[in-house]
């Protein structure tokens, strides 16, 4: 005996059905996007300060492990700054003292000032700051404004909006 399978000849999706999906995508995608455009800017500011914070952990870190001076130079001009060991303390980076870091802002993220003597930084053997510490302003394409502090004893972090 020879069983038979009844497929329904219309199978599949309607022109119709296909263009109200379509459709519905649209609006959702159109009420979406704007949302996340508006958020990329500030999430952008919020990874360069974390990312600068690292930084400034990693340098602190290194000038104890290695017990030498460490420095991080800011250059808010060139929106960079770069971090090395200086053996010999004269606050200038010889040949034979490596770079630890050298990083760009992300684009998008300006590095606006410190208020370190000479935009320089400088962590001793013991992971303690130069002078009194000290603070970096970056701000995003909207001059949203983010602060990271660096207390006289090397510790660092991102202030909230309302810290200063």
């Amino acid at each position: 005996m020879k069983e038979t399978i009844n497929v329904p000849k219309n199978s599949g999706f309607t022109l119709w059905e296909l263009m109200t999906v379509i459709g519905i995508m649209a609006v959702l995608s159109a009420t979406v996007l704007p949302n996340f455009i508006a958020w990329l800017p500030k999430y952008k500011l919020g990874s360069a300060a974390r990312d600068l914070l690292s930084a400034m952990q990693h340098a602190r870190l290194t000038a104890v492990k290695n017990n030498a001076n460490v420095q991080v130079i800011f250059y808010p001009d060139r929106n960079n700054y770069k971090i090395f060991t200086d053996y010999d303390g004269d606050r200038d980076q010889d040949a034979d003292e490596p770079t630890i870091r050298k990083s760009n802002m992300p684009a998008g993220v300006d590095l606006k000032e410190t208020n370190f003597t000479n935009d320089t930084l400088n962590f001793n053997s013991m992971g303690l700051a130069s002078g009194s510490g000290g603070t970096i302003s970056i701000a995003n394409i909207q001059d949203k404004l983010t602060k990271i502090r660096i207390s006289r004893t090397g510790n660092s972090r991102i202030l909230r909006d309302d810290e200063d």
